[in-house]
Formats: C-alpha cells, structure tokens, sequence
C-alpha cells in the first residue's frame, strides 16, 4: 500500500515510526511543514531523504512569484470545494498571524488576500502533481491545521483516495481515525445514529464516564500547582525553542549569534518572548488586583487560545472573540453576569488591555486562567462555547451547554447542548434549553462508545512528541510505541477495508 503523510513539525516523527514499524505501507511520500524541525529530525534520521525520494517541503514553495489565474482558482473552487476558497488560507495560523502568532497574539493580518490566493494557487498545483505523480493508496494527515493539508482532503475526496486524519477525541488518551477533518466527523455520525449494541464497548464507556466525572481530563493538559503564583504564570508562558534546549554552552551562544545576526531576531523572536514574559507579568497582577467574589448564578465562556484549530476550523466564523462576548452578553438576561474565563494555555499572549476591554463590557466578568474550571461548572447556569473540550465537561457536569462552533459531540440530543449560528436567536434558546434541559446520560456513553470504536489509544502527546509526561515506565518506552502502532496500523487497514 503506498501512503501520504500529511505532517507537521514534530508528528513527523510519529508518522516516520508508523511507517518503520509498518509491514503493510509499501511506500512513501511525505508532505513536511516546518523547516526548522525538520533539519533536527535530519541529524536523527540521516537516511530519510535516501529512502524517501517523495518529500513535499512546503517552506520551497515561493508563491509571491506566482501569477493569480482567476478562472484557474474559481473552477477548483467550484470543482473541489464547497466553501469560498480563500478559507483554505486562513486555517493555516502562519498565514493568518505569521510567526508573531507561534508568541503574541494579534488580529492584523500579516498577507492581503491577493498574497494568499497566490499561496493557495501555488500550494494547490504542487500538492495536486505530487499526487498525480505518486499515486496513493492512501493519504493520512493529523488534525488539520495547515493549507496544504486542507487542500489535499479536498483533492483526496475528489479523486476518490482514501483519507484517514487522525485528531484527538479529547476523551482520555484515544484518537480518533476518521474520514474527514470536520467536526462531528461523518464515521461518528454514522456509527452513532446505528446505535449499536456492543457489550465490551459498553463497559469501557461506562468505565471512562465514572472516571471523567472524578477527573475530567486527558493528555497533554498541564496541571495547576498554585494558580496565585506567578511561576504558574511564567511556566505557561515559556517558549522553549529547539536551539535553547541544547546542552553545549557554547552551541548556544553561538545559536544566538546567528539568530540575532542571520535572522533578525532581536526585533522579532526574542522581542516576542520578552513581550510574552511581560504580557504574563502584567496579566499576573491585573487577575490579583480584581474583586475574586465571583456570584452564585452566572452564564460561564472559556476563552480559546489564540490562534487555534478551534477558531479556525471549527468555528471560523466567530475568530473574534471580543466581538462573540460582546455579542453574547447582549443577547443575554440582564440579571444573569457572563463570566468569562482566561485560558491557561493562552498566558503570555494577550495584553493586560485584552481583559480590561472584556471587563467594561457590561454584564461581563473576567476570571484568571488558573481558576479551577471543575468548580467554576459548579454554579454555572450554563455553558456557552464558540468549540472547545470544556462542553463535554459541562456536560457531564449536568450544565445546559450552547455551541457556536462545530463540535464532534454536538450530535447529543438538543435538551443537553444546543447550536446556534444566530446571536438574535440566544436569548430564546437560553430560555428554552434552562426549561426543556434533560440530562441523558445512556446517551452520553452511547456516544463514548461510537468514540472508541471510531478511535485508537495512543499516548501521543507523551509517548511520541514527548510534550507530557509519560504515566509509565520509561524502560518500556519502545514497546509501548511498537504496540501502540501495531494496533493503529491494523486499524486502518481494516478501515482501508
């Protein structure tokens, strides 16, 4: 079976493994996205560009020489999507805020249209000959956050080649491998509306049900020591970029050199991280100067993290999130406070003006982002998202949630969580869900179950990125991965199937 891979930064190494540890991928191809961890996985893995000879580098591509065809971009438009084109670029975070959005916040755009429909026409014609040229059996891209991934599903679909993404189902350590990138994914709509009776998958649902209800979480979530500290602050806020993690001094000082002298990055990157450090600072001291007496009865928002696959997939229709508080709390009862509540992850990207803005809207709240979100759900009289997580936690938490977004778990009943893509429409359907809201928990592990058997468990963030901490022994590290990617593997044959 010959696969494309669709990677980014470090899930290249998870993909190359994958292949390695394959008996059924013949050959492959690669499409890789970020220049700078790719020469480090090159030092690791000298052999690869010698027993690959079909790597896509999407950093080569020069699209500001590209002339703009406009008959060219509105048949492929037509043709292949369903959507405006132009919103394959603005998925992609680096094409919408630039390297200044990997550190701070911001929603100028850096590219005119014009720059990025030359890029998508550019990245379109490339990904497209790759393929012709290739020809795959299969094509498996992971969440879907850049263009050239974005493209090449909608080229897959057109072509009739079999797409796989995988993406985290947030429900414990599984993955989901699924046909598409939107969210609900088809395979689980599908496999809910079944509604399947299977014993071993009915056990394993009630189990992971009982254990979020104690501890709602899953990997990669950093855990909150002391959210009045502001090393808490700092540890969120830390950017550990791969030249600063080398060990030789030396190595080091002279990495710094040519990043100051080569590539400028007193006036950007290092500025950004200096600018991220002080935005976690002042941020810091602008949560503990607030009132913390937060009320009984309030309406809680989480903010999202900034620039994100959330906001920029899932709810791209709603990337401001000024202007949805806004909205939000004009469409709500006057005597009911919107709470909004600080992401952690998003410590260090916006500035201390960002939350004072939020607070002089009226009827509006503003928490810090080290708040337990488990007892803020405690007396919340509802949820409302734009797409994130924290709606199935409210959820299980027996609290009405509305969505703006897409969400997978949106296809649970309409009296437990209700979509809108209408502000005028919140304040009858607050209303509405409050009086009709009927918490239907054989239906929550009906949905559990079409997770599992429409993912895989993998400890991706710990085991293959190493961005969490590993909850086993590391001795058996290497067994765990070859298991792991053994029972991916034969999982998606069987869906090749």
């Amino acid at each position: 079976m010959k696969v494309l891979y669709l990677t980014q930064s470090s899930s290249l190494d998870f993909f190359y493994s994958l292949d390695n540890n394959s008996s059924s991928f013949t050959s492959s191809a690669y499409v890789v996205t970020d220049s700078s961890y790719y020469k480090s996985f090159i030092k690791k893995n000298p052999e690869f560009e010698k027993n690959n000879k079909n790597i896509f580098k999407d950093w080569e591509l020069n699209p500001s020489k590209e002339i703009l065809d406009k008959t060219f971009l509105n048949n492929i438009e037509t043709e292949y999507f369903n959507s405006p084109i132009l919103k394959s670029a603005k998925i992609d975070r680096r094409l919408v805020g630039g390297l200044k959005s990997t550190y701070i916040q911001s929603y100028k755009n850096v590219f005119s249209d014009e720059e990025l429909m030359q890029n998508i026409q550019l990245s379109f014609k490339e990904i497209s000959k790759l393929i012709d040229n290739f020809k795959p059996d299969l094509i498996i891209g992971f969440i879907c956050v850049t263009l050239i991934e974005y493209l090449t599903f909608h080229i897959a679909k057109k072509k009739n080649i079999k797409y796989l993404n995988l993406r985290p189902t947030r429900i414990k350590n599984r993955f989901f491998v699924v046909e598409d990138i939107f969210d609900p994914p088809k395979d689980l709509v599908k496999d809910f509306a079944l509604d399947i009776t299977d014993s071993n998958s009915r056990k394993t649902a009630k189990n992971i049900i009982e254990e979020l209800k104690k501890n709602f979480s899953y990997e990669g979530i950093i855990s909150i020591k002391n959210k009045d500290s502001l090393n808490e602050y700092f540890k969120y806020a830390n950017i550990g970029s791969y030249f600063m993690k080398k060990r030789n001094p030396l190595m080091k000082i002279r990495q710094y050199i040519i990043n100051i002298f080569k590539h400028n990055y007193l006036g950007t990157v290092y500025y950004w991280n200096l600018q991220k450090k002080y935005y976690a600072y002042s941020s810091f001291r602008y949560f503990k100067s607030l009132n913390k007496k937060i009320p009984k009865n309030y309406i809680l928002f989480p903010l999202h993290k900034e620039p994100e696959v959330q906001l920029l997939l899932h709810g791209s229709d709603y990337t401001n999130q000024m202007d949805v508080i806004r909205n939000i709390a004009k469409n709500l009862p006057d005597n009911i406070p919107l709470l909004v509540k600080e992401h952690p992850m998003a410590v260090g990207y916006r500035p201390k003006t960002f939350y004072q803005k939020i607070n002089n809207i009226p009827n509006v709240i503003i928490i810090g982002p080290m708040e337990d979100f488990s007892e803020l759900l405690k007396d919340a009289k509802m949820l409302i998202t734009i797409s994130g997580t924290s709606a199935f936690e409210a959820i299980l938490r027996k609290i009405p949630v509305i969505h703006f977004g897409d969400l997978p778990f949106e296809i649970l009943n309409n009296n437990m969580i209700k979509k809108l893509d209408n502000f005028n429409d919140l304040l009858d359907s607050y209303y509405m869900l409050l009086k009709n809201y009927n918490y239907d928990e054989s239906e929550i592990i009906r949905y559990i179950e079409s997770c599992i058997r429409n993912s895989v468990p993998i400890d991706f963030y710990s085991l293959f990125l190493k961005k969490a901490q590993l909850e086993f022994n590391s001795a058996k590290v290497d067994s765990y991965k070859k298991t792991q990617l053994e029972v991916l593997e034969n999982y998606i044959i069987n869906k090749f199937k």
